[in-house]
């Protein structure tokens, strides 16, 4: 089978009918714009500055950053990787740099013990922050559900809202946790049953 052709068969109950047994090929793909533009982008460029290099609009790159799935899970996807390597490489430092530090900690000069004790002090609540930062979904599923769930999210409320169904949101209403989870519940039901359209809409199913 020579690329993008698809088997197909006759239904036996309909003769008239073809079906594909393969998946067709049609899953979109980051383009090379997109992807020359993760790199701008990843070294902290503007969208200004990323639109230049790579040939497109200031608008184009905005659109792919805020609504384009693939290209916001892989931009998520390859900042938590650089975090990560980031991270692990300071961490190879950081006995050597400690070594340094108490140097300067046991020094006769008073400026520079003060110094040195101010990095220990303040190294040790930075390093008690052990988790890199959030970036968001990683994968194009994990974006388009976080938009769905907060699509949801508005609608539910303002149905509740409106059909005044929505429960009290004083601090002493008893069943506030049970109605919280129940709403939590109906929208993660609302997004997951949207998701399969929205996919197919991204080019992505």
């Amino acid at each position: 089978m020579r690329g993008g052709e698809h088997i197909k068969k006759i239904n036996p109950a309909h003769n008239d009918t073809l079906i594909d047994t393969t998946k067709p090929d049609k899953i979109r793909q980051l383009s090379i714009e997109q992807a020359n533009a993760l790199e701008h982008l990843l070294q902290g460029q503007s969208d200004r500055a990323v639109a230049e290099a790579v040939g497109v609009s200031r608008q184009t790159i905005w659109e792919w950053r805020n609504h384009d799935p693939l290209f916001v899970a892989e931009l998520n996807r390859q900042r938590s990787e650089m975090w990560t390597e980031a991270r692990e490489r300071l961490k190879s430092l950081a006995n050597h740099a400690l070594d340094v530090v108490e140097l300067h900690l046991d020094s006769d000069d008073p400026k520079a013990s003060l110094a040195a004790a101010k990095y220990i002090l303040q190294g040790t609540r930075l390093m008690g922050d052990t988790d890199l930062p959030s970036s968001g979904p990683m994968t194009s599923e994990g974006v388009i559900m976080e938009r769905l769930r907060n699509e949801a999210w508005c609608e539910l409320r303002a149905e509740d809202k409106k059909n005044s169904t929505g429960y009290s949101m004083l601090q002493f209403d008893p069943l506030r946790e049970m109605h919280e989870a129940d709403f939590a519940d109906r929208v993660e039901e609302l997004a997951e049953s949207r998701l399969k359209k929205a996919m197919v809409e991204a080019g992505l199913l």
